[in-house]
């Protein structure tokens, strides 16, 4: 009985956890407008001679479908726009416009930095995996390389032979510590990001060969 309930639990929590993680992005992404479509739906049936007060579950459904579909349409146009026409010119004035802002600034300009790095077409976000000694000489942690460190950092280490290294904690690699190390005390390791990711949120459960072998 053990035995079928892991194999169960192994099975549904995968599918569990990602259902649960589409649903909050779905939901973060549409909330701020659902309360405008709602209000437009509950409108448009009332002049129509429909009472939809008590129907709330439905219509916020309904927004939020319809605001996931307008806004996915808008972000295609838009890129779609800034690709042909004015993607220089609209980036030239957002920065200008956001970065006078105080605190927005830090926001806009790390936002923007992470999101070109992580969406820009043949240009990956970690460069290479590494074995970094940490939080002592005597132990290793996983680390992706980011590339190298700010000119104002290779000034201060007077070392021009130094990485920025990204070591992401376990089970939650979302946070973690940014390490500047000389490649020297760096060992590459042959695994994707993927592989380093689904090797720290199961705490070193699953091995990146293991889950070679499952694949058909």
């Amino acid at each position: 009985m053990k035995k079928y309930f892991l194999t169960g639990l192994i099975i549904l929590l995968p599918i569990a956890l990602t259902i649960i993680i589409a649903i909050w992005l779905f939901d973060l992404l549409t909330d701020p407008f659902v309360g405008i479509v709602e209000n437009m739906i509950i409108s448009i049936e009332r002049k129509r001679g429909f009472d939809l007060q008590h129907h709330m579950t439905l219509v916020l459904v309904i927004s939020r479908i319809i605001v996931a579909i307008v806004l996915c349409i808008f972000i295609f146009i838009l890129g779609f726009l800034g690709r042909r026409y004015f993607e220089h010119y609209f980036a030239k004035w957002s920065r200008a416009v956001f970065t006078r802002i105080p605190i927005i600034k830090t926001i806009y300009t790390v936002s923007h930095d992470v999101t070109k790095s992580v969406f820009t077409e043949g240009k990956t976000a970690f460069q290479k995996t590494v074995l970094i000694p940490f939080p002592k000489p005597d132990t290793h942690a996983l680390g992706l390389v980011t590339g190298e460190p700010p000119a104002a950092v290779k000034k201060a280490l007077g070392d021009k032979g130094n990485l920025a290294v990204f070591v992401p904690t376990s089970p939650h690699p979302i946070s973690g510590y940014m390490l500047i190390s000389s490649q020297k005390e760096l060992l590459d390791v042959t695994m994707s990001s993927e592989d380093v990711f689904r090797y720290l949120i199961s705490c070193g459960l699953a091995h990146p060969e293991e889950a070679k072998k499952e694949k058909p």
